[in-house]
């Protein structure tokens, strides 16, 4: 209840406090710029009515928030202020720097000679415009930062200012990098006009343009980057999920982009090579767009590429060095395997059309096919292969990583998501190849029935072939998987104490036999004493009543024994386990006896519900739409604030 007024108080204030800056900037720009005394009716209507309704809103609902920050330390502590004060920093300071963009730009096109509305940024304002945008914005975003650093100082537990605050580095990590990329882009994209525009004023803004980009966004991306990175002496910074997240995503943004214009290089000069006839200058102009945008962002594949393996090979864990090694490999060999199907499908589609065309064969349509197949092949193909052959080599190793690496939740996620688009393609096609043969059998066939059949079936054959393969490879891991788990399991002997007559022990062999079927299981009532060799157990499992209160030969024997010790908690009058019921523990000792038994790093869960499952799914989902969302929001922050 408290999350939810916490979420008004914050959400109000910001928005009010948006409203009142922008109704001030609004006014004195109007005024000022028709050096006016006061402005029209409708400007000074609008302009006061979103002040002095945002006034009162805002002191109401931001007294109230500091007056409960001071008085209680959970709403001091709260990651919503945190949340709210970093977030309105960055809506105040992002105005600062595009208005600031504004001014440098439209100064480098007003001194090269050009008309200002050529500029990217501010074309349409003026220098007053942009100064007042910045001023206001600038005290704002200066009143909002003592409030942070008071909260710092005043602060015993940070913990959340700490979490938001590395979120707030690594948004402006990632504004300043795509002004620089973008700025790159438009610099290079202007080097390939130069054999033709050089002369004349048509194209010279792009330079001005991107020049004025990398003025501004290279030492805001120099200077966070530079924080980010020494606050990596901060032991809570290292295992930053946030930052191994945006170095994966920097490295596979770059990595597609790369690959994407390699491809569009390779189509422009395989159509070279298949007759078509471009002029140098008209060479280089096709040339231009996919070498703009591949090379500056390779230099981000690169270069973030580097410090994801550094950050990866610093992890303590080796499974979780591996694994975080495997979720890019699999990624790329993902993207390699959807281009060289892509590939591939083209490519016999060409073919089925040149068999059974009786027209011309060769021309600007049937070059542009190829050229495009040949391309997306040629760099999907080797992608693929680079990227899954030392994943299959790491699977089908003799050593023990090798097991790790066939049962690795990111290669089973790999192969069934392969194994369904696979199906659901095959599905597709085949209900397309039948759709033509059966309306043809009712004397229904259009003039391209050939050719549809032979299309639809060479994506049958396609779709079988991938997934024949795919599933080949699964069923031979879950073989492996099988011998393997079983062979661990049986070097596992487990010991269960009971108090005689409380049906504890077949309770807990039932379950831990559905889990883990090889593990040999021992049960043991008390009153029979404790047997020679029972030390030999790898673990044991006992109820909680026995591990609370146990009689003085197993208290002893426990003392000694340095195998691993599984309590399960039991219904008992008076006691209480926040969350636990007994058959819950149970089957939570199980899922713990398989893991140790497995060789695998122990997960305290009770299991994980089918509607857990389905969250999680829709929340990647989610995730990847919100990322999608975010780029393209940053863009237009970049081009059109």
């Amino acid at each position: 209840m408290r999350a939810i007024r916490r979420l008004y108080f914050f959400a109000v204030t910001f928005i009010s406090a948006e409203v009142i800056l922008w109704g001030i900037i609004s006014l004195l720009r109007t005024t000022l710029a028709a050096n006016l005394i006061l402005p029209g009716a409708e400007t000074l209507a609008q302009s006061l009515a979103l002040i002095l309704v945002g006034v009162p809103i805002f002191l109401l609902h931001w007294g109230w928030a500091q007056r409960a920050a001071r008085s209680d330390g959970e709403e001091h502590a709260a990651m919503l202020r945190a949340v709210f004060l970093y977030g309105i920093l960055l809506a105040t300071l992002i105005p600062v720097v595009q208005n600031l963009l504004a001014l440098i730009n439209r100064s480098f096109i007003t001194l090269a000679g050009l008309e200002s509305y050529r500029a990217l940024f501010g074309g349409s304002q003026s220098w007053l415009d942009n100064l007042i945008a910045l001023f206001f914005n600038l005290a704002a975003a200066a009143y909002f930062y003592r409030v942070t650093q008071f909260d710092w100082l005043t602060l015993l537990d940070v913990e959340n200012y700490r979490d938001a605050r590395r979120l707030y580095r690594y948004l402006w990590v990632l504004y300043g990098l795509l002004m620089l990329v973008i700025g790159a882009q438009q610099v290079i994209r202007f080097l390939f006009y130069v054999p033709t525009a050089i002369l004349g004023a048509s194209g010279r803004e792009t330079f001005l343009n991107g020049l004025a980009l990398i003025l501004v966004g290279a030492p805001i991306w120099f200077w966070v980057w530079q924080v980010c990175q020494r606050a990596l002496e901060e032991p809570r910074e290292t295992g930053s999920l946030l930052r191994m997240g945006v170095l994966y995503i920097l490295s596979l943004v770059g990595v597609v982009t790369v690959l994407s214009s390699a491809g569009a290089v390779m189509d422009v000069l395989l159509l070279l090579a298949l007759g078509q006839g471009w002029s140098f200058a008209e060479l280089l102009s096709q040339l231009g767009g996919p070498v703009s945008i591949g090379a500056p962002l390779g230099v981000v594949w690169a270069y973030y590429g580097t410090w994801l393996r550094h950050d990866i090979n610093r992890q303590e864990s080796p499974g979780r060095r591996a694994g975080l090694k495997r979720f890019y490999f699999y990624t790329l060999s993902l993207i390699g395997l959807v281009a060289s199907f892509t590939g591939l499908a083209l490519l016999l589609s060409l073919i089925v059309d040149a068999l059974v065309s009786s027209s011309t064969l060769w021309g600007e349509t049937l070059r542009e096919r190829l050229s495009a197949a040949l391309a997306t092949l040629l760099i999907g193909l080797p992608l693929w292969v680079l990227a899954w052959r030392p994943m299959q080599a790491e699977s089908l190793s003799k050593d023990e990583s090798s097991e790790h690496a066939r049962r690795s939740l990111v290669r089973r996620a790999y192969l069934y998501l392969v194994i369904f688009a696979t199906v659901l393609g095959g599905m597709a096609s085949a209900i397309g190849l039948f759709y033509n043969l059966l309306y043809a059998l009712f004397g229904e066939a259009g003039e391209n029935f050939t050719r549809d059949v032979l299309n639809a079936l060479q994506l049958v054959v396609l779709f079988t072939v991938f997934l024949a393969y795919h599933w080949f490879v699964l069923r031979r891991d879950s073989g492996h998987k099988a011998e393997a788990l079983a062979a661990l399991q049986q070097q596992f002997p487990v010991l269960i104490f009971e108090q005689a007559g409380s049906g504890f022990a077949s309770l807990m062999q039932a379950s831990i036999k559905q889990v883990a079927p090889h593990v040999p299981l021992a049960a043991l009532p008390l009153e029979d004493g404790l047997p020679d060799g029972a030390e030999e157990a790898q673990a044991v499992v006992l109820p909680s009543t026995l591990a609370f209160n146990p009689p003085e030969a197993l208290r002893l024997w426990l003392k000694e024994y340095g195998g691993h010790k599984i309590i399960v908690p039991v219904e008992t009058p008076r006691w209480y386990w926040p969350g636990g019921f007994p058959r819950n523990g149970v089957a939570a000792a199980a899922q713990m006896v398989r893991q140790l038994s497995e060789g695998q790093e122990v997960r305290v869960s009770a299991g994980t519900s089918t509607i857990q499952v389905v969250a999680y799914v829709f929340a990647v989902l989610f995730g990847i739409q919100l990322l999608f969302g975010v780029f393209a929001f940053g863009i237009s922050l970049v081009v059109s604030w």
